[in-house]
């Protein structure tokens, strides 16, 4: 049922849709920086161990559309409830697992809460702020992905060599727990009432026009592009730097690192940017197609200009999700079915994060050249550039 109450301030409510959706990022990423003790801990061959991660696409995969339902069924608050709820019993779970299946089990559920968070974040903000901030009001909310990924790589390794990795993943509990009560408690977006019963009004019919929009698939298919090159290369960048640069784990974690402050800087900064020009496209465009040459070339860079190298890297990653969130959410003009539009992004997503990794590790292993792994990153983002042409967003 919809809350009398009255919706709150905008930004209050961006805000603390903002911060709970940092729940998600930064559970799904407080694996890698601490991959060597969970191996340890449960007898994980390398291979096993990355399930600890790609379990998430999985169960992207698994659950976007359904995802996409239920939001249609719920309202934003108990949406974005369930899926708080989701990452802070998950996490519990994982702090209290005594194998790796029950660890599997874990990651699982905290990765059915991404989903529901990639859909319901975004219509909130959609559905709360007039088309002129709107750009502006998403870009900020785009930066909860990096930022997620910053934490987790700072906080959780310092938690874990003082208290152990099971207080990491009590950390991520708790974090997700609190926020998920402020998320029930102060978002009340100002169609709440109106949409909350739009479901009654569905229909197949409504169902099959929107799935045949050629420019949500093809929206899709850009982040799809995106996480492809984008995923790979956070993957294997800093294992070629360990073995061909001789640089050491952490000083190479370090410098892929410094993507995600900067990628944090550039989602409102481009979501301002997409406003003031009046244009989603360019800013999916633009920063794929330096994407397009510089994810390629990254393995002859010189040691001495990696920093500034990932510094571009990071400011080119936080705009092109923007732009396509944007898109999406505006190519639906019905807010009943803002959730299925998101959640059809999603999938594209999801679907480049489970085949760059492993087609680029595959590339690597069969010619045994880290340079062949990386110039599959090139013809993908190629062609997640002539994809955005060929939609009809403004």
């Amino acid at each position: 049922m919809p809350s009398n109450r009255r919706p709150s301030s905008p930004w209050v409510t961006l805000s603390v849709v903002f911060f709970a959706s940092v729940a998600a990022p930064l559970n799904q990423f407080k694996v890698p920086p601490i991959m060597p003790i969970l191996m340890e801990v449960f007898s994980l061959p390398p291979g096993k161990a990355g399930l600890l991660m790609s379990v998430f696409a999985i169960t992207g995969l698994a659950l976007t559309l359904p995802a996409g339902f239920i939001f249609r069924r719920l309202d934003y608050r108990v949406t974005g409830a369930i899926a708080l709820l989701s990452i802070t019993v998950g996490a519990g779970i994982g702090a209290l697992s005594r194998n790796v299946e029950t660890m599997l089990f874990s990651r699982f559920i905290e990765g059915a809460g991404l989903s529901l968070i990639y859909i319901v974040a975004p219509a909130v903000i959609a559905v709360t702020f007039e088309p002129a901030k709107r750009g502006r009001a998403m870009g900020i909310w785009s930066a909860w992905f990096p930022l997620g990924q910053l934490v987790g790589y700072i906080v959780v390794p310092q938690i874990a060599s003082s208290w152990g990795w099971r207080s990491a993943w009590w950390f991520g509990c708790l974090y997700a727990g609190l926020t998920g009560v402020l998320f029930y408690l102060f978002v009340r977006p100002p169609s709440q009432k109106v949409d909350s019963g739009a479901s009654h009004g569905f229909a197949l019919s409504d169902m099959r026009q929107l799935l045949s929009n050629r420019d949500l698939w093809l929206l899709s298919l850009i982040f799809c592009c995106f996480n492809f090159a984008f995923i790979s290369f956070r993957t294997w960048m800093p294992t070629f730097l360990y073995t061909t640069r001789g640089l050491s784990l952490v000083y190479a974690s370090l410098l892929i690192g410094l993507m995600s402050p900067f990628a944090v800087i550039a989602s409102p900064l481009s979501g301002w940017i997409s406003d003031k020009i009046g244009s989603r496209k360019l800013i999916c465009v633009l920063p794929l197609m330096a994407s397009m040459i510089m994810f390629p070339l990254s393995p002859a860079v010189s040691t001495s200009l990696l920093v500034p190298w990932m510094v571009v890297l990071g400011l080119i990653s936080g705009a092109t999700p923007t732009g396509v969130i944007l898109a999406t959410t505006e190519l639906v003009t019905d807010a009943r079915f803002s959730g299925m539009a998101l959640a059809v992004m999603q999938l594209g997503q999801h679907v480049g994060t489970l085949l760059g990794p492993a087609t680029v590790g595959w590339t690597i292993g069969l010619t045994e050249n880290w340079q062949a792994g990386f110039w599959t990153l090139g013809p993908v983002c190629a062609i997640g550039v002539a994809t955005a042409w060929m939609t009809r967003v403004k």
